[in-house]
């Protein structure tokens, strides 16, 4: 995901233009016993505003109609925008990053494109989007999670009504890593009826080789023959080292798409904005994937726009499942302070009302108490 964080190897930081995030991204089927169901979208779903970005969006209007089949409990209202500039915006201006370069690692032979075996044909969808339904979490740094403690993970995210944990397992650099880390954390999860999503991070020089370390770790086998629940590939840009092309995301898709088999592959993209939109490739990667999971780091933009943003746009692509921000960017050079309570609520439910499976947030190490405890009183639960 994207800046200083991704250099060590991390997941998502936004870019920041004028004060406004306009592009974000920092640097990842269950067991019947699984507490899933799809959720409905209820009320109308919610626009952008012909304002653009930097524009508020207001509430949806027609909460009284729900949709059909169970419905989880939820506010009577919906919840309304939260006011802007957010609390640290704009943020301070960044300094002179001189010419020294961004630091990502980068690896040291890039296949020619014209080299590369042709990509699998795109196969019929079979997974179930329901494990990645409601509310979710991401683990980056394991160890600093709870202590690297599997139960203390697992007791936290049931107590905050969590459907699924998203955990870092490998990366172009050292290949499938998490054996050890889904040994444990797994086979307690499901326990709990929590979905396990593996996530990595493919850098794209040899697209065939990052499908081989993911098909391993897609392989993984642990006790009681506990396996992933899908696969999330953290699809960045040459700004963190990544040669995206469309050419190496369909072979790459492609290659995880045949290890996944009826598996979820979710692929992590950056939000849809004006920027994005015409230029990430977006519509080459939707015949390989079962949803899309875009980074809705709101950073100083109202957050239930750009959560509506992004449903709106990849929804007629794939089914969508929102990843919210839950740091502080102040450290790479954007809005000072974490996300508040309001403004993780009006996330939370923009992407409910409007129509996302689910919606989870970046990061679990860095996540503050009044955050954690938005979440987890938002009642995004899934029926059993």
């Amino acid at each position: 995901m994207i800046g200083a964080r991704r250099a060590i190897g991390t997941c998502a930081v936004a870019l920041f233009l004028a004060g406004v995030i306009s592009a974000s991204t920092v640097a990842s089927r269950h067991q019947a016993t699984g507490p899933y169901g799809l959720v409905q979208a209820q009320g109308a779903p919610v626009r952008p505003s012909a304002a653009g970005d930097s524009a508020t969006l207001s509430s949806p209007t027609d909460a009284s109609a729900p949709a059909p089949g169970p419905q989880p409990a939820g506010p009577a209202e919906p919840v309304g925008p939260v006011a802007l500039p957010l609390s640290g915006c704009p943020p301070p201006p960044r300094p002179d990053p001189g010419s020294g370069g961004s630091g990502a690692w980068r690896p040291s032979v890039l296949v020619p494109e014209d080299e590369l075996p042709a990509a699998p044909e795109p196969t019929a969808l079979e997974a179930d989007p329901r494990a990645i339904g409601g509310k979710g979490m991401w683990v980056w740094k394991y160890r600093q999670t709870e202590g690297g403690n599997a139960d203390a993970i697992v007791a936290r995210a049931v107590a905050a009504g969590l459907s699924q944990l998203w955990v870092r397992i490998g990366d172009s650099r050292d290949g499938f890593y998490g054996a050890d880390v889904l040994a444990a954390l797994v086979p307690a999860a499901h326990a709990r009826g929590l979905a396990v999503i593996g996530w990595g991070f493919p850098y794209l020089w040899d697209p065939a080789g990052d499908g081989a370390w993911t098909a391993a770790a897609l392989a993984w086998r642990g006790p009681g023959g506990a396996t992933l629940d899908g696969f999330s590939p953290d699809v960045e840009e040459s700004t963190e080292g990544v040669v995206l092309t469309e050419a190496r995301v369909r072979l790459y898709l492609g290659l995880v798409r045949q290890a996944a088999g009826n598996r979820l592959v979710v692929a992590t993209v950056y939000r849809p904005s004006d920027a994005q939109w015409g230029v990430y490739p977006y519509a080459a990667m939707a015949p390989y994937v079962d949803a899309f999971a875009p980074m809705v780091y709101w950073g100083c933009t109202e957050p239930g726009e750009a959560a509506a943003q992004a449903v709106d746009r990849l929804g007629d692509l794939r089914p969508v499942h929102l990843i919210g921000q839950a740091y502080d960017m102040a450290d790479e050079g954007g809005r000072v302070g974490p996300p508040n309570a309001a403004e993780t609520e009006r996330f939370l439910d923009v992407a409910r009302r409007g129509g996302a499976v689910g919606a989870s947030f970046w990061v679990w190490q860095e996540i503050g108490d009044e955050q954690w405890a938005a979440v987890a009183d938002y009642p995004w639960r899934l029926p059993a």
